[in-house]
């Protein structure tokens, strides 16, 4: 036994609640590192949990709690034991890993007074179904934390629509042992983790017990437990790993079942490390989400049945909302949200935009500074194309409305974005790209200037699908459309199309045609010859840490996945990635991947 416990009894100083995720570190210019969360679609894999009892011997392993301590002084004494596989995360660079736990009960006398436990490596194996007090594994090294919520009598509320804000949640580091079971060769094998508290008589100046009751991996329904319902309060690893390494987010349509049965597959938005994409085949998305029950979106009339992995969504600034969040739009089932991040569990803001009868071709979203957010409407099929503008109280919980405060036409609308230099609204239609003023106060979208996307090389319209940031450059965007990849300046201060081909676009002669072309439409950034080389972008962006640029394409691209009649779709399985160092390369986890769009991690608006 480690010397935590004598250090306990005699400790004085009382560790305050952690009731909200810490950020993940972003850099200067806004990228994040990746931040993989325990659950069944996800790299972390939750194995097993339970408690033991010196008073029996039965098997507690589907049980909704874990308790460590005694709650009578001795007579009874209680360990739990939880492991996770990390296996998927060996040789990563770990940063920080925690153990997340929602206290479900303290003892009535250890209300207010943060008591002690101990949560330690466990040096044997064990099995959850036959594990006992007598056959329990020795332990190793441990960490020392001070807390105390629970319920009946100390506040513990559940928070409904971010569980992360619940006071009942804790935090453990334990990055040194997650490090110790992920380094390659390691010696320390991972046989998990055993929490346990003070097992004796209440301490004699303060009458704290220690006796602690949490959520187990087995949530229940709400006639049970008020707090142990939600997967968001079951035991978690969180591991921030491969610092400067930014992510990148794409939506996947692909929801048959993987090889092996896991990770649970389904149409899910997914997280890909970019340390390393070669391996993406083994390490599979770190982390994914969809707007589920099993990340707090309850709500089935916002998400419905029909969500299929996304087509718009991007890292922001929370704003009013605080931290960071995922936006995120999904046209097929309308579901448009302002999700935490990184604890991707609840909504900050959401509505669901077929609920006013909307076709479900929502191609684009973004969130205004506000907590209002701007969709993008591509129309089609006799629908005209629009943007709408909500605000932030017709997303609230509970009482959420998808009737828009603003309704502006635009033929083909594909992508929003907002830009805090002047506070505009750009956003990208087929033929043309509109940068609006945004009025905080009348919440309305006005002045519109225009400007036109050069056409083909053969005549036709440009038809635009992606607008982001050049991140590091306030001047720029990336511009992806049907023809092809250009940055667009918006002052078109200097000339900027240095590109005589003929056949590439935007071509000179289609430059002639728009006022100041040459100095708004651009070609001169970094690698343009190999960015530049598809057609059918839907999506185009560059990580601010390594300059690499990402793409996806469509149709006619050469890279589109087939339909059962073998015509190419809107959807591919590859991402596609421009560098000085290594060119341009193709990467993707499953070849059954569809994917519309790629966008990097980066909570910025420039």
């Amino acid at each position: 036994m480690v010397s935590l416990l004598a250090q306990a009894s005699s400790a004085q100083r009382h560790e305050q609640a952690q009731p909200a995720v810490q950020p993940v570190a972003a850099t200067a210019t806004g990228a994040v590192s990746p931040f993989a969360q325990s659950g069944p679609r996800n790299m972390i894999k939750r194995i097993q949990d339970t408690y033991i009892s010196n008073t029996d011997t039965a098997d507690h392993s589907q049980e909704r709690l874990l308790h460590i301590g005694t709650p009578n002084g001795g007579a009874t004494k209680y360990r739990s034991f939880l492991k996770f596989d990390v296996s998927r995360l060996t040789g990563a660079n770990i940063k920080r890993a925690s153990l997340r736990l929602y206290n479900s009960f303290v003892a009535v006398q250890d209300c207010h007074q943060n008591p002690w436990f101990g949560v330690y490596r466990v040096a044997e194996a064990w099995d959850q179904s036959t594990i006992t007090w007598a056959n329990q594994p020795t332990v190793g090294e441990g960490v020392g934390k001070w807390f105390g919520v629970g319920h009946p009598t100390c506040e513990d509320q559940p928070n409904k629509y971010l569980p992360d804000e619940s006071s009942g949640i804790l935090r453990i580091d334990i990055t040194d042992m997650v490090t110790a079971w992920t380094r390659p060769g390691t010696t320390t094998p991972n046989h998990g983790i055993r929490l346990s508290s003070n097992e004796g008589a209440p301490h004699p100046t303060t009458g704290t017990t220690g006796y602690k009751d949490f959520c187990s991996m087995n949530p229940t329904t709400p006639d049970k437990d008020r707090a142990c319902t939600k997967a968001y309060f079951a035991p978690t690893l969180e591991v921030e790993f491969n610092d400067g390494s930014t992510p990148l987010i794409a939506g996947n349509e692909y929801g048959p079942p993987y090889a092996g049965g896991y990770p649970v597959a389904t149409e899910a938005l997914e997280f890909l490390d970019s340390n390393k994409p070669s391996v993406w085949e083994a390490s599979k998305p770190y982390q994914r989400w969809l707007p589920d029950a099993y990340h707090a979106v309850e709500d089935t009339s916002l998400n419905g049945a029909a969500w299929k992995g996304g087509t718009s969504h991007k890292l922001r600034p929370g704003g009013v909302y605080g931290d960071q969040v995922l936006v995120t739009g999904d046209g097929a089932s309308g579901f448009v949200g302002v999700i935490p991040y990184p604890a991707l569990s609840g909504y900050h803001w959401a509505i669901n935009v077929k609920s006013s009868g909307e076709p479900g071709d929502l191609h684009g979203v973004e969130l205004l500074p506000d907590g209002g957010v701007v969709a993008a409407f591509a129309g089609g099929n006799g629908v005209p194309g629009k943007i709408e503008l909500y605000t932030r109280a017709q997303g609230t919980p509970g009482n959420w409305s998808g009737t828009p405060k603003q309704t502006i036409p635009l033929d083909s609308a594909h992508e929003v974005v907002y830009d805090p230099n002047g506070g505009y609204v750009w956003v990208l239609g087929g033929l043309e790209l509109v940068r609006f003023t945004y009025d905080p106060g009348t919440k309305q979208l006005t002045n519109a200037k225009r400007f036109a996307l050069p056409k083909q090389p053969g005549g036709g319209g440009a038809w635009g699908h992606d607008l982001t940031p050049v991140y590091g450059n306030p001047d720029r965007f990336w511009v992806g459309a049907n023809g092809g990849v250009a940055q667009f300046s918006k002052s078109g201060a200097a000339r900027c199309h240095t590109k005589d081909d003929p056949t590439k676009w935007p071509a000179p002669t289609q430059l002639a045609e728009i006022e100041n072309g040459s100095n708004h439409w651009c070609t001169d950034y970094v690698n343009e010859p190999l960015v530049n080389t598809r057609v059918m972008l839907n999506s185009v962006g560059s990580d601010p840490v390594t300059g690499r640029v990402a793409t996806t394409c469509a149709k006619e691209c050469g890279l589109a996945n087939l339909d059962a009649d073998g015509k190419p779709t809107y959807t591919t399985s590859w991402i596609e990635t421009i560098d000085s160092l290594n060119g341009l390369k193709q990467y993707r986890w499953s070849e059954h991947s569809k994917h519309y769009k790629a966008t990097w991690a980066v909570a910025s608006y420039q």
